[in-house]
């Protein structure tokens, strides 16, 4: 294989195909970035995998040789980030099993792994590809990957991506103790989605978010994999669907959003201020603040025998029967960072049942959280959702 790259055009492609690229794998194959030329499209192509997440950039390229190659991906990363910008020759000598890489007056040396190992990557599925903005997919999984349980067994450990019978499409996350969901209009991504939707592992959403750009991308659903490039064709990823089932959330909606419910409504600054000064007086037995709520005012207090007490009563205007609810501290810090608006509003079930956070800027986006059930002023217990 012998060719020529300009560095300015792929360092990045070279740079994403590293950070896909596990950094503790044990099986040499996974260390691996592999590079295609063809002198028909004139083009290398880049390839990585963690045995997940594929990583594939093709970049144009002037290739005398056509070959397949395989060298470590860290050193091949490093050292192209490292290069002045410029034209960058590539060849392999077949009898020593190394890559060379010259530019000017450098050369150096990465010992290549045989063509033999390599393992096809997953192809883009034919048809017509949805076309997005790649920074707005971006704010969703920000807006849910906060709720989405670690456990990666569970079924509270994936992104749901589900139509709804609104002729919308939900975007959720559950943890057990929170759930957060905002809806998008999209007819083009409906049509591609299976009926019962599909999840998506927390472990791949972050690798996705790391490679989604500002700029459009196009997306493809295929019977195994989610599918990502950039428009120019330049990048493209994929990641595993997973088979857990996500679990019936209509339920839980139905009841934090139910007529009746009640509600609370005040300023986010106000609420976040007041949150923040309580933790203070948190410790790892007592982890939540009280809020007592009146008709025009909230209390919030948060009490240790080992850090004091701390009592602030903030403006609102709520409209309950409800007099008390207690949540942990930090966990409403947390939905309140992630809901857009200067105002906040809470639906109650009950002192005990499911609590709904929203705001007016953005009615399609809402969290809900189950508080924490009162045993007696002094001490808290979690219910599951």
């Amino acid at each position: 294989m012998i060719l020529t790259i300009n560095s300015e055009h792929c360092a990045p492609g070279i740079q994403k195909a590293s950070n896909i690229t596990p950094s503790k794998a044990g099986n040499a194959y996974l260390r691996t970035m592999w590079l295609r030329a063809s002198k028909e499209t004139g083009t290398v192509t880049i390839m990585t995998t963690d045995a997940s997440t594929e990583y594939i950039g093709t970049y144009p390229a002037e290739v005398v040789e056509e070959g397949l190659v395989g060298v470590q991906s860290r050193a091949m990363s490093e050292l192209i980030r490292s290069l002045p910008a410029g034209l960058i020759n590539i060849r392999t000598d077949e009898e020593k099993g190394t890559v060379i890489i010259t530019q000017g007056r450098r050369t150096y040396k990465l010992p290549a792994s045989s063509a033999t190992w390599f393992q096809e990557f997953s192809a883009y599925p034919e048809g017509e590809s949805l076309v997005w903005n790649g920074e707005s997919f971006a704010d969703i999984i920000d807006r849910i990957a906060f709720c989405i349980s670690d456990d990666e067994d569970s079924s509270f450990g994936c992104l749901c991506i589900k139509p709804n019978n609104e002729g919308g499409i939900d975007f959720c996350g559950l943890d057990g103790n929170k759930f957060a969901i905002t809806t998008l209009k999209n007819d083009a991504l409906l049509d591609k989605l299976p009926a019962d939707g599909i999840n998506i592992q927390k472990k791949y959403i972050n690798d996705i978010k790391k490679l989604l750009s500002s700029e459009e991308i196009e997306i493809m659903i295929g019977e195994k994999r989610f599918f990502i490039r950039d428009k120019n064709d330049h990048d493209m990823f994929s990641v595993p669907l997973t088979n857990l089932k996500f679990i019936d959330y209509s339920v839980f909606v139905s009841k934090a959003n139910q007529e009746g419910a009640a509600v609370l409504k005040a300023r986010k600054e106000d609420l976040v201020n007041a949150l923040s000064r309580s933790m203070i007086f948190n410790t790892k037995e007592q982890v939540c603040v009280y809020l007592f709520i009146e008709q025009d005012s909230i209390t919030l207090t948060s009490k240790d025998k080992t850090t004091g007490s701390a009592t602030e009563v903030i403006p609102a205007t709520c409209d309950t029967t409800v007099d008390k609810v207690a949540f942990v501290t930090r966990t409403l810090l947390d939905m309140l960072s992630h809901i857009p608006g200067d105002e906040i509003t809470i639906k109650m079930a009950g002192s005990e049942g499911p609590c709904c956070f929203t705001s007016e800027n953005d009615k399609e986006y809402y969290i809900i959280a189950m508080p924490m059930q009162v045993v007696s002023d002094s001490y808290y217990q979690e219910e599951d959702a």
